[in-house]
Parts: structure tokens; C-alpha cells; sequence
């Protein structure tokens, strides 16, 4: 009998799409992850947005769940995001991040260890961005 072993929430509000992720992901629950934000990223239908990722309760994940992390990483900018912050808690994520998505470095985002620093420097990058993409 399988367990799960992570779970993710998310939410949208103002044009700021919240993912709070915890626990161990694997490539399931990694591609659930994925199906369940970009369902909510194309009901937007093309409308500007900021996305914060919590991952400060993100003990793990496989190789492949970091694979669609990558995946997820590379196509939203395409959908509409113009800003993102990753609230952590330890460095061990953040590094594992940068190693298998090397991408990140070429990308406009700030990790946080701190959820109101992090929503507050995120909404005001959505509020400066938000007019040269309306």
C-alpha cells in the first residue's frame, strides 16, 4: 500500500498565485502538482501574474520530481508569470535547486526565509511589472 508522502496547496488572490508544498516528492506528486497549478495558470487565460512557492516544508524529492519542477520552471514565464519568490528553510532545497535546474540562474526570482518579506517584495514586483504587461 503506497503512502502519500507530500502534499501542495494553492491558492489566488490579486493576481498572486500561492503554493504552499510539504513533504517528499516523488514524479507523481510532482505531476500532480504540476497539473493542479498550470489548471489554474490557464484559467487565467493569458492575464500577468507573480507566483510565491513555499518550500520551506519540502523535506525531499526524487530526481524526476525535481525534473518536473524544472519543467514547471521553464514553461510558466510563457503562461504569464513575471515574478517569483521561494520562501525556504534550510539551504539544502535551495542548493539542490540550483544543481539540477540550472536554469534558475537566467531567471528573475529571490529565495526568502521570511513569508512576509517574501509576499511583500513579490506583490511590489507584480505592481511595477503589471503595466508593461497589460
Amino acid at each position: 500500500m503506497s503512502r502519500n508522502l507530500s502534499n501542495a496547496s494553492i491558492s489566488h488572490t490579486n493576481g498572486i498565485i500561492t503554493t504552499k508544498l510539504y513533504g517528499i516528492f516523488n514524479e507523481s506528486s510532482a505531476e500532480s502538482y504540476r497539473k493542479e497549478l498550470f489548471e489554474l495558470v490557464m484559467g487565467l487565460k493569458g492575464k500577468p501574474f507573480a507566483l510565491l512557492a513555499d518550500i520551506s516544508q519540502v523535506e525531499g524529492a526524487t530526481p524526476e520530481a525535481f525534473d518536473m519542477v524544472k519543467h514547471i520552471i521553464t514553461r510558466l514565464p510563457e503562461m504569464g508569470l513575471i515574478a517569483k519568490a521561494y520562501v525556504y528553510k534550510g539551504a539544502v532545497i535551495r542548493g539542490i535547486m540550483h544543481q539540477r535546474i540550472p536554469e534558475l540562474a537566467s531567471m528573475d526570482y529571490l529565495f526568502f526565509t521570511d513569508n512576509e518579506e517574501a509576499n511583500q517584495w513579490l506583490f511590489n514586483q507584480y505592481q511595477q511589472k503589471l503595466p508593461a504587461h497589460s
